[in-house]
């Protein structure tokens, strides 16, 4: 007997049930909600000031984090370039220039050009000798561990984009680990340890109160379509500080302290004859700390992602945020680092979209302002500079003029790194999201509300 053949027509399939990760890059468009970005704004606006306030106080880095460069090839070609600051124009060079310092040394080419400039005989080669010297100083100039770790994630972060950009994960990878594990040891090994424990938690700080900000919006926008005000999501991160805090602070302090254990167990019981056999004998159980660190190092570095979202999302506390993001990556890595991936190729993107925009902004807005403007109160106002040359020989009004156009300028291009701030807690939120669904089959839209109990979805008795 012939069996008769069966078949089975799909009229259509939920794309949004079957294919989730596209919410991550839908979170990533929400993040330039104005609220958002404002909260992204003023957490760079803190740190900023912050660490500017730390390099004012603290010594410099002889040699800039991960430059490479030997110390006396450094020190030779400062004193080049103050040699040559101090000659510039055929000028006779000072007798106290060998003291000079890179500021001194910037201070003085300033003040030569300007007076050159007055002469009103300026050749092209002699600007371009001018900017070339002042650009050299620039780049040989000691830094602060601020601005020195602002610029090694700077200039990290665009090799990430170029990286991205060109398909190669292994450098966006490479980029990754290199400001998440690389930029610490480097401030370590430079001696800056308060900086790393005061700057630190001042970062924590900021991640746990503007970054929870952000995330709360997230969450009840995708759950309910809701869009907290800045007052409301502030209230709500404001109350759960501690537990983002200790969310984020707890790996850290748990490896800190089995470290120290493990040093202090090498000093007690390797430096004493007789006591380093007994050390050898129980070397076994220190092995099994050692593993224990590497596994939470590692899990905090992929997990670091998923802590404050899920005290934004459950209302839970510190430790069982850990809890629930190391149990989801236990459980589902592949997931895990699948959904990282569009996280990081949807930054990408959108900070590629920020940028432009930022760029448009400044140039327009400069080039149509200054087309019937006849003085130089603009300046160098445009596109975003890595490297300036300052305006020299203005009256004391387009000085000034010129040093409120670069404020606002600067308001911009604070904006754009704020934005990464909120790009990064939103598709974070959603990552969160859908790795609690791919263990527990929760829905995504389900989150802790008013009235429910904390860490539950359980409504309060």
């Amino acid at each position: 007997m012939q069996r008769r053949a069966q078949r089975t027509v799909i009229d259509g399939v939920d794309f949004d049930r079957v294919f989730k990760f596209p919410s991550i890059f839908t979170a990533i468009a929400s993040s330039m909600q104005p609220a958002r970005l404002f909260i992204g704004f003023v957490m760079v606006i803190v740190l900023m000031a912050t660490g500017r306030v730390w390099d004012s106080v603290a010594p410099a880095l002889d040699v800039p984090l991960g430059s490479g460069v030997e110390l006396s090839v450094l020190t030779q070609q400062r004193q080049v370039a103050i040699a040559q600051s101090g000659t510039v124009l055929g000028n006779t060079a000072p007798s106290d220039v060998q003291t000079w310092t890179i500021e001194d040394a910037q201070s003085h080419l300033l003040s030569a050009w300007a007076t050159h400039e007055a002469s009103g005989s300026v050749s092209k080669e002699e600007r371009a000798e001018f900017e070339k010297l002042y650009l050299d100083l620039a780049s040989v100039r000691p830094l602060g561990p601020f601005e020195s770790s602002a610029t090694f994630v700077s200039s990290k972060w665009n090799a990430i984009v170029d990286a991205s950009l060109n398909l190669d994960a292994v450098g966006s990878w490479q980029g990754i680990v290199s400001i998440v594990w690389e930029l610490p040891q480097l401030l370590w090994n430079a001696g800056h340890h308060w900086f790393i424990s005061v700057y630190g938690l001042v970062l924590l700080l900021v991640m746990s109160v503007g970054g929870g900000s952000i995330a709360r919006m997230q969450a009840t926008q995708h759950a309910r379509g809701d869009h907290l005000s800045v007052t409301s999501a502030m209230h709500f991160s404001t109350q759960r500080w501690r537990a983002s805090l200790l969310a984020l602070a707890a790996p850290l302090m748990l490896v800190a302290g089995i470290s120290i254990g493990l040093v202090l167990f090498g000093l007690l019981l390797f430096n004493v004859p007789v006591l380093n056999l007994v050390g050898s004998v129980l070397y076994g159980i220190a092995l099994v700390f050692g593993f224990f660190i590497a596994i939470v190092a590692v899990g905090y570095a992929i997990c670091w992602p998923l802590l404050v979202p899920a005290v934004a999302v459950e209302n839970c506390e510190g430790g069982e945020s850990v809890q629930r993001s190391f149990a989801y990556m236990f459980a589902r890595p592949m997931h895990l680092l699948g959904y990282l991936a569009v996280l990081v190729i949807g930054l990408v993107l959108g900070f590629i979209i920020v940028r432009l925009l930022a760029t448009m902004t400044l140039d327009f807005t400069a080039n149509l302002v200054d087309a019937w403007s006849f003085n130089e109160s603009l300046g160098n106002a445009g596109a975003i500079q890595t490297d300036g040359v300052p305006v020299v020989g203005l009256v004391w009004y387009e000085s000034a003029a010129g040093g409120l156009v670069t404020l606002w300028e600067t308001v911009v291009h604070d904006f754009m790194i704020g934005w990464l701030f909120s790009g990064f807690f939103s598709a974070s939120v959603m990552v969160y999201l859908l790795m609690r669904y791919a263990c527990d089959r929760q829905d995504t839209h389900d989150i802790w509300w008013d009235g429910m109990i904390a860490g539950t979805s359980v409504a309060e008795p």
